[in-house]
Parts: C-alpha cells; structure tokens; sequence
C-alpha cells in the first residue's frame, strides 16, 4: 500500500487487515552539525520511502536496575541510531474516514524506551476500526537533553529541550498528514504513561505545542520534572569533565562518539554507582529531564498551566497508588531501615535538590519524620504493611509521581472544565498496584503472556480491562470517558478533587488520600517532583 504524504510516498503493508506504516521520519536526521540541535522539520524525499519495518531507536543503555513487575515489558535494544526520529501509523482502513487518532509517547524514564514498543497493541487498538494509531522515537538522555548553548556562547545552540522539541515536531508532521491515513487532525489524543506522561504535562505548558492535540491522557507522569538552566549547564560541564573537554573546543565536543556518551548516561543511571556516590549531588537520570529555557519551556509547568497554557485540552490524568513497589533495590539495606535511618536516607534527595530550595538539616529532617509517621498512620488506618520500610517505599512512590499528578490536577483545573483524576490501587498478581500497572488494561493486552503476567488471571481483571479500555476509548473519541458506561458518573475532578478509584470496584471519592496531601502541603513545596 503507498500513500502521498505532503513529505513523499511511503509504503507499508497490510497485516491482519490493519495496514502499517512504520519508520516514517519526521525530522530531519540529528546527527553531524544537527547533533542535539532543536528539530529541524523533514526535507521532503523524492523516491517511494519504504515503511514496512521499524526504523531505529534512539541509543540508550539496558536498564540498571529492573523489578518482576516489569521485566516482561524491557525495551529490545537492538537498531540503535542517533538518526532516529520516526514515528509509525497503524490504520484499520485507508479512506477519508476522520477516525479519532492516539498519539503513544513512550516511557522509561527519559533514557530508555521507543515507539517500536508492543505495547500499544494497535491490532486490538484498530480492531473495531474506530481510531488511527501512532507512536513516536525521540531522542533520550544525552542525546535529547544536553544543554550546551550557554557553555559553548552559543556554538552549540542546544537548549535541554530537544527530546520534547522531537515530540512537537513529530506532532506536527502527524496534524499534517494524519489524514492521508484515515485519521481526523482536529481529534488528536497523546496518551503516555511514565516519562510519557511527564512528556505531556510538559507539552501542554509550551506555546509551540499548541493547537497540535486536542486530549490528552496522562500516566503515572506529573509537570514537575525538570531543570533550571543552572543544572542544565552544571550537567553539561561535568560531562565535558568527564572527557577532559574545554567547552571552547567545539569540534571535541561534536566528535564525541555515541558509547561516549552513553557511557555517562550510564554512570548517571545508577543510583548505586560509584559516579553516584561520589557525586551525591547529582541525581540519578540527570540528563533526563527537560530544561525551563525560557523560550520553548518559558516558566516551570505548573505555572504556564495555571496561567492557561493548557485551556481547551480534555484531560485524563492518574497514577498507581504504590508506584515504588517493587523498587527496593534502589535503596540498599532498606529493609533494615528504623525511623532514623529512613529519615537520614530521604534526607540524601532533599540534600541534592538543597541549592535550588531554603530549608535547614533539622527542619528538613524533622518534616521527613512527620511525612513517614504521617504514612504509618495512613497505611494502619487502611490496614496495610505499616513496617518503616513500607512507608518510607510508599512516601517515596508519592513523591514522584502521585503528588505531582494531584498537583497537576489542580493547577488544570484553574482554566480547564474537562479534567478527569483517577488512582489506581487494582492490586493485582503482586498484592499492590505498581509502576506501569494500567498499560495492560489501557491497551487490552492483558491476554497476551506479557500482559498475565503484569495482571494475572480473573474474571475480575477482565471486567477491569473492558471498562478501562472502554473509557480511554470513549474519551479519544468524544471526550466524555463515560458516555457509554452508564454505571459510572466519573465527575470532573474541580473543587471536590473528585477521583476514580480504580480498583475491583469503581468508585468516586473526594480526595483521595487527604491526610497524605495535606502531610505534603506542609513541607517545602519542590521536594516532590523529580527536580
């Protein structure tokens, strides 16, 4: 099948009646004088582009530290290019059709992952030829997030922002030639779970982002995961540092090879490195986070969103409710931990982000006790595991992600009618929700072996399954999740904090969770988050 896109003929085929476009590029290739440079739109291609296999991905290390959860879901790391900047369409059938499109923007933390992912599933995505499926490749870690402009005067104008300066553009080829595909371009949902959610809260606070979706549905992913410029450029030297480079050497610079600096990203990666202890100023994953320029990111997110960045966007947005479980082997000898070893260990992240906020060692470690006894109580009181340990896992787990997405939440509700919070506490195989629990349910994998075993086996879990599936589907499509599930009221979240609980049981709650948040609006306010 070849279809004439307003950037040349591609080819792709047909497979189980659902035709597959796939490695299309977007942009021009990042690599040479282009290398970590913003987007540069595609030069249009003369000859039939064929696209009938995955283009490459961007590089990236295999993860540093992994949990049973989620290891059927590891990214293959195989085709790696720093030329990576594809995107892949899956549509039911290829006519002016106007179907709704889904936009997936991959997770894994900034520095792992793709769009050539079998997560999405798009044969049951497009199996009801309802919607137009795309993912997208972006540059990751130090390929997508390395600001160099200010340390090189502007040689290498690279702001920090590139990864997400890939995504826009991505989306803006998409709004162009979705229709050549069957898709609607004014019925755009982005969907992204982890760093793809992170992804979206970012994009709804830049003005070149604007007008390129209309939904969007945010996973286990809140705005506050940055840097000001001041780490940025910190980051940067540190890793010319590394590679005895001065920042005036400009060709040095560019001919730094692509293990080079996966290499650092490396060092960076792991929380329980020798680089990390060494410098335990940095954090883990440093260069994975978009910079706040100035110009693409003008303000911290939060705050172009409650100035109305985001006004007219639909919004789904949630998080598990135990989002670290699973994740002890980033702290070691934690299950030894008591009061005070936990609250000296929590002490280390708030020590790292100390330049960027005003509070003293004892304050900050007697707010640290009040937030972990705060969590004792709460899990007690829910007849949960209330060991220090367990708390001190679940409080981690809230920091970075379900804080920030109730954050979130509010700060969309300033200017947006259509804001949908949801939790996730479904316990599944493991006794506790986890990080990425939903992408099974969201996508209708949770059949397939991957999917059992991040879900198990029960009737239950399939009710779960058709309802989610059936409400994200609901929402790409008209906007309202419920409108055919009738059994559920899913009111917006607004003053109330209305949430979906979802569990074995869907239920509305106000305010979830709100001794927690109210524990948490008693500390300095940029300690959740990924600062």
């Amino acid at each position: 099948m070849k279809i004439a896109t307003n950037s040349g003929i591609v080819l792709g085929k047909l497979d189980k009646d659902i035709y597959s476009f796939k490695g299309i590029p977007y942009a021009e290739p990042p690599v040479g004088k282009n290398r970590w440079l913003p987007t540069k739109p595609i030069t249009p291609w003369s000859e039939i582009k064929d696209c009938t296999e995955y283009g490459p991905i961007s590089p990236q290390n295999e993860a540093v530290y992994d949990n049973e959860a989620t290891s059927e879901i590891t990214q293959s790391l195989s085709n790696q290019s720093e030329d990576c900047l594809s995107l892949n369409i899956w549509t039911p059938e290829i006519e002016d059709a106007k179907r709704p499109v889904m936009v997936w923007i991959h997770g894994g933390a900034w520095w792992m992952g793709s769009g050539n992912e079998d997560l999405l599933n798009p044969d049951n995505i497009c199996r009801n030829k309802e919607f137009v499926v795309v993912s997208i490749n972006y540059r990751l870690a130090c390929f997508g997030f390395l600001r160099l402009t200010d340390i090189t005067e502007g040689k290498i104008d690279s702001t920090g922002c590139e990864a997400l300066l890939d995504q826009i553009e991505a989306l803006n080829w998409i709004k162009q030639n979705i229709q050549f595909f069957g898709g609607d371009e004014n019925n755009i949902s982005v969907i992204g779970q982890s760093a793809g959610g992170h992804s979206i809260s970012t994009l709804i606070s830049m003005p070149s982002a604007k007008g390129l979706f209309q939904k969007a549905i945010i996973c286990d992913g809140g705005a506050e995961t940055f840097q000001p410029k001041e780490e940025s450029n910190r980051l940067a030297l540190k890793l010319l540092e590394e590679y005895n480079i001065d920042p005036k050497d400009i060709d040095k610079i560019h001919a730094l090879t692509t293990e080079q600096l996966k290499a650092f990203d490396a060092k960076l990666q792991d929380p329980n490195s020798d680089f990390s202890r060494e410098n335990p100023d940095f954090a883990t994953q440093a260069h994975a986070k978009p910079c706040i320029d100035g110009h693409y990111i003008p303000l911290e997110p939060l705050e172009s969103i409650k100035q109305g960045s985001a006004e007219g966007i639909d919004v789904i947005i949630g998080t598990s409710d135990d989002e670290a479980f699973g994740y002890d082997e980033l702290f070691q000898g934690l299950r030894e931990f008591d009061l005070e070893q936990a609250v000296d260990e929590e002490y280390k992240d708030w020590l790292r982000k100390s330049k960027y906020l005003n509070f003293t060692k004892d304050k900050a470690k007697d707010d640290i006790r009040s937030l972990l006894l705060a969590y004792s109580d709460h899990l007690k009181q829910n007849n949960l595991e209330a060991s220090i340990p367990d708390c001190f896992m679940k409080m981690n787990g809230h920091k970075y992600f379900w804080v920030s997405t109730v954050r979130l939440a509010e700060a969309l509700s300033v200017k947006n009618k259509n804001v949908f919070n949801y939790i996730w506490t479904f316990p599944g195989p493991y006794g506790s929700p986890f990080h990425g629990s939903g992408l099974p349910f969201y996508f209708g994998w949770h059949k397939t072996a991957e999917g059992v075993a991040m879900t198990g086996e029960s009737p239950e879990i399939d009710k779960v399954a058709d309802l989610v599936f059936n409400m994200w589907s609901n929402f790409m499509k008209s906007g309202d999740p419920c409108s055919n599930v009738p059994s559920i009221e899913w009111k917006t979240y607004g003053r109330d904090r209305n949430t979906l609980v979802i569990d074995k049981e869907f239920r509305i709650v106000e305010d979830f969770n709100s001794s927690l948040r109210k524990a948490w609006d008693k500390v300095e306010s940029r300690i959740p988050g990924n600062l």
